[in-house]
């Protein structure tokens, strides 16, 4: 087993030294009992916990969400036995986009360049608050560029910026509802089956759980995505026919 002095052992996990005496006070790392000299000498399981800590912190857990799961998991397990169910759960299921960053001063441009597609400051915070850029001092980094796009495209048929950027959030709103359904159904089957705080711990349990956790995720795609579609079909059908009436009528007044 190999020894690391502080620095060292920050550097083979890719983070600081800040961070591994932080992590100590915290209790998420336990303080080496060897020393060479006056400095303490860490091993490879204090390198596989800052890991292990590094990978949960980038998946969205929080210090105090660490801390419970380690200790909870301090019993003689291995934490890497459920980091397969981790990766499953928490593994990013949309489609991932290539950002795209553009100077600020051509952000009119990519939207249309037009008076009426000037884009302002409330408009680009607002695309910022949902997610869809980033912005930075002078430039502005589109992180879904292919729905802004289309965006772009529709501004040609005379669509204002703000609406669509509202239109956007409330099938995002609507699309959260429905994902929680989905996820809290799944939770609740887990529940049922096993008992509240279960958590797998074999192979074989995790692989099985992923699985139904994927499959409950096409479940979901699939269903919105088939549901929509028809819904657009009857929409379309119902309001194509009260724009064919209306306009029957002013062609009759003409």
């Amino acid at each position: 087993m190999a020894d690391y002095r502080i620095d060292d052992l920050a550097q083979a996990a890719g983070t600081t030294t800040r961070n591994v005496r932080a992590y100590q006070e915290k209790g998420l790392l336990p303080t080496p009992t060897r020393r060479s000299g006056r400095a303490l000498l860490y091993d490879d399981t204090h390198l596989a916990r800052l890991r292990i800590i590094d990978e949960l912190l980038q998946r969205g857990f929080t210090i105090a969400h660490i801390a419970d799961f380690i200790t909870s998991w301090e019993t003689g397990k291995d934490l890497t036995e459920i980091l397969g169910l981790q990766r499953a759960v928490t593994d990013t299921w949309g489609k991932s986009e290539a950002p795209v960053e553009i100077p600020r001063e051509l952000v009119d441009t990519f939207f249309g360049d037009t008076d009426e597609h000037q884009v302002d400051g409330d408009q680009l915070a607002r695309l910022e608050e949902l997610g869809m850029v980033r912005l930075h001092d002078d430039t502005v980094e589109l992180t879904r560029p292919e729905l802004l796009g289309i965006f772009a495209d529709l501004s040609a048929y005379g669509f204002g910026l703000p609406e669509l950027i509202e239109l956007h959030a409330a099938m995002a709103d609507r699309l959260e509802s429905i994902a929680r359904l989905m996820v809290v159904a799944a939770k609740d089957h887990i529940v049922a089956r096993h008992g509240v705080g279960w958590l797998p711990e074999s192979d074989a349990e995790i692989a099985e759980t992923a699985e139904m956790i994927n499959h409950f995720r096409e479940l979901g795609t699939r269903s919105v995505r088939d549901s929509l579609d028809q819904a657009l079909d009857k929409v379309l059908r119902s309001e194509l026919g009260a724009y064919l009436e209306a306009a029957a009528r002013r062609r009759a007044q003409d």
